[in-house]
């Protein structure tokens, strides 16, 4: 009877447990937001997951991908547009929110895409599209072949602003290696890093919102590099943000987050949940330091038929407080060199794991250098006399072959000339 009562609670609680969502260490952070993930900007390690591979509704996050499809198209930030009705059209009929640009005004593409980052505007993001593709259409087609690029399966864009589409959508994991990316543009971060902005016509003053409520209501958002809001009633409050936690940079985004009686700036504080639970949990370590001996490689035609390989610099990575040295795996790709080799003679790369999820990858070097063996100088040195010797004695035989060749021929011609003349 104990025995089986044993197996029914073990049983109960298995059920139980399986229902409670799972985090990068096993942690569970109380955060409202349907949505939530944290990783390194650095490799893209998941350190904290929270549904983050389920469909999403981004809002207007998808300006995020706006502003870097369109940096990458232009030279000069500086370079200036005249906003078109076109620009405008459908903002104010879809309750978009708008930058306030107005038909005829000449603004510079810095001014469209902090129109877009820090009001929200959709008519930045209009103007954005129509003067660097001609059409939003085309435009969204360049936004969706980024995604493509990147590798990410679960997101879809029909439009440049975030306003609700059934059919457009994303993951927080999608959403987040997109802002990944982003930000390895410096004007990309300039834009999505600034709090506030006065337009270069003197029209517009911005600041970004939701950190300004938040620091209004004295929350302390220094955590918060840079980040992008969005809002619709289908996608609810959704934010991606770049934190600084310890002079090392995090990308999160939370998504589906509502406001509620004693929670105010819901994506706010979901965000410094999280940045804080990764302070709490996480910290960078030095796996493996410069010029460690991690290998070694063949060496042919050496004098020694090998040489060990080191790391080229310092391997970091953000892992838990607690981590177990054994998780961390290496792949090599190494291959057979031919002497002589140099010393710091890149020798292959190595491929380094936290448990199943790779941090980096770094070339390895020769730590010597190896000349080629006595007998392969011996060889060479051999063929570099005896072979333009038997090249000479060749070319002398040839000619000995063709003077003999003409001489037989100049004997036979006389002779056929004296038996001419005695007939």
């Amino acid at each position: 009877m104990i025995k089986k009562l044993l197996t029914i609670t073990l049983s109960l609680m298995m059920i139980f447990t399986s229902f409670v969502p799972v985090f990068a260490e096993g942690e569970e952070v109380n955060i409202v937001g349907q949505y939530g993930i944290v990783i390194d900007k650095d490799t893209g390690q998941v350190l904290y997951n929270k549904n983050a591979h389920d469909k999403m509704y981004p809002a207007s996050i998808t300006k995020i991908l706006t502003c870097i499809v369109a940096i990458e198209m232009l030279d000069d930030l500086d370079k200036t547009a005249t906003i078109t009705q076109s620009d405008i059209d459908t903002v104010w009929e879809t309750g978009a929110t708008s930058a306030d640009f107005t038909v005829g005004e000449v603004v510079t593409y810095r001014d469209m895409l902090m129109g877009a980052m820090l009001p929200s505007g959709a008519d930045a993001c209009r103007a954005l599209a129509n003067n660097t593709c001609g059409s939003q259409e085309k435009f969204v087609e360049k936004m969706n072949q980024l995604v493509k690029k990147l590798g990410l399966k679960d997101s879809h864009f029909v439009n440049t602003t975030g306003i609700h589409d059934d059919d457009h959508y994303t993951t927080a994991y999608d959403m987040a290696k997109i802002t990944q990316y982003a930000l390895k543009n410096k004007k990309f971060v300039e834009v999505f890093d600034r709090y506030q902005y006065t337009s270069s016509d003197g029209q517009h003053q911005w600041v970004k919102k939701v950190i300004y409520k938040s620091k209004r209501d004295h929350i302390d958002t220094s955590m918060i590099e840079g980040c992008k809001s969005g809002y619709t009633s289908k996608a609810q409050s959704t934010l991606s943000s770049l934190l600084n936690i310890n002079d090392h940079h995090y990308v999160c985004v939370v998504g589906f987050s509502k406001n509620s009686d004693g929670y105010n700036h819901c994506t706010v504080n979901d965000t410094l949940a999280l940045g804080n639970y990764v302070k709490d949990h996480y910290s960078v370590a030095n796996i493996i330091k410069k010029d460690t001996k991690m290998n070694s490689v063949k060496i042919k035609n050496g004098q020694t038929n090998k040489v060990d390989v080191i790391t080229e610099k310092d391997i970091e990575a953000v892992l838990p407080n607690n981590y177990n040295p054994s998780d961390i795996k290496y792949k090599y790709h190494l291959k057979d060199l031919t002497a002589p080799v140099k010393k710091n003679q890149k020798a292959g790369t190595m491929d380094v794991y936290y448990r199943d999820t790779k941090l980096e990858t770094i070339s390895l070097n020769t730590t010597q250098a190896v000349d080629e063996s006595g007998s392969v100088v011996f060889m060479r040195k051999m063929k570099n006399v005896v072979l333009p010797c038997v090249m000479a004695v060749v070319i002398i035989l040839v000619v000995l072959l063709l003077v003999r060749k003409i001489m037989i021929k100049q004997r036979r011609k006389k002779r056929r000339q004296q038996r001419n003349r005695k007939k």
